[in-house]
């Protein structure tokens, strides 16, 4: 009867220090994602860059999901299928432009979703939870940004392009910088004369 009763206190004051935990984690809100409900939202992209399961859902800078799911399906004109569990009290605009943004300090990717500028001003559909529509988006990967900088380079887009697709502006850049050389080294020779003769510069 003695060990009935102190298996029984055991038991209890675990059972105590448990439900103790859980309030506190609830306190400090590491499980309030228990209490609030998500609905999924397919996203199908051309590459994850970067992204991963539990990555951050922003819309406009401000939390209301994460990463559920990401699958690859080959043969497909967008072959990732990502899974984005989001908050259900959110009102979240249908036409909402996904995208993608690094971590500064090496700490992942997260999806910005955007609000088109025209869709902010006037009235507009939102996602139905219990019917959400299948996005879709292009991710601009590194190989696309280096390809979009050496067509820009190529076509002589900006001055580094123009110096490369120009001989004559590197020519004249090239003599003005000459120039500029001489003209900076008969100022300094006039400097140097004029201190030797004891006069004064004012300026």
């Amino acid at each position: 009867m003695r060990h009935s009763w102190q298996n029984f206190m055991v038991g209890l004051c675990t059972l105590v220090a448990l439900a103790g935990m859980a309030a506190l984690l609830l306190t400090f809100g590491e499980l309030t994602f228990l209490l609030e409900r998500r609905f999924s939202v397919p996203l199908r992209v051309n590459a994850a860059s970067g992204l991963r399961v539990g990555s951050q859902i922003m819309l406009e800078g401000v939390p209301i999901g994460e990463v559920d799911s990401i699958t690859l399906e080959s043969g497909k004109a967008l072959p990732v299928l990502i899974v984005m569990k989001l908050d259900a009290k959110q009102a979240i605009p249908a036409n909402v432009k996904p995208t993608i943004s690094a971590g500064l300090l090496g700490g992942g990717s997260r999806i910005d979703l955007r609000i088109p500028a025209a869709a902010q001003a006037g009235e507009v559909a939102m996602i139905d939870p219990a019917n959400p529509p299948s996005l879709e988006a292009h991710f601009s990967t590194f190989s696309d940004q280096m390809d979009a900088i050496l067509t820009r380079l190529n076509s002589g887009e900006g001055t580094i392009g123009r110096l490369l697709n120009d001989p004559q502006l590197y020519n004249d850049m090239s003599d003005a910088a000459q120039r500029l050389t001489l003209t900076l080294r008969d100022l300094q020779t006039l400097v140097r004369k004029v201190k030797e003769e004891g006069l004064e510069l004012k300026f």
